[in-house]
């Protein structure tokens, strides 16, 4: 697996700077963020994954790490079609060796007016001492993670 936390910080760094400098600012926030959803895509695309792809390949597999004692933050699988919540289970904090996430996106808990990308929005694919979770969304600050592109996966799914 190849660390690429530098590479989604930089990333980072780009779409909050255009969003909080230029976006953020216009009268209609509902247009101004469609308008930088799109934006922030391409962002994505061209700085992040046009880095680990070549033309053709599968999207790359994207492993977010957490440091040891991270806080999680779990769905609560709550009412369908009402917005997500998020729990911290009391004494819910892992490791690298505790769970295996997917990076999935960034998440912010508010929209507007500034944003931070402050956490990892993540799939739980596997975790050992709370398999009940496992499929979950899960949210983990992104100072207390890092980034790998497991180019393993992309080598299966390309063969």
């Amino acid at each position: 697996m190849r660390e690429i936390t530098q590479l989604m910080r930089t990333y980072r760094e780009c779409a909050r700077n255009l969003w909080n400098v230029y976006f953020s600012q216009k009268d209609d926030s509902g247009s101004a963020l469609d308008a930088f959803e799109q934006i922030r895509e391409l962002l994505f695309d061209s700085l992040v994954l046009g880095e680990l792809s070549n033309d053709g390949e599968a999207a790359p597999a994207l492993t977010v790490m957490p440091r040891p004692s991270s806080i999680i933050l779990i769905d609560s699988l709550g009412i369908p079609g009402r917005g997500k919540r998020w729990v911290h289970e009391k004494d819910m904090v892992v490791g690298p060796d505790d769970i295996k996430l997917a990076f999935l996106d960034y998440y912010d808990f508010s929209e507007v007016p500034i944003k931070d990308f402050y956490y990892f929005r993540c799939k739980i694919l596997s975790f050992s001492n709370h398999p009940e979770y496992e499929g979950r969304e899960a949210l983990l600050e992104a100072v207390d993670a890092r980034v790998f592109h497991d180019e393993e996966v992309n080598l299966a799914a390309t063969s």
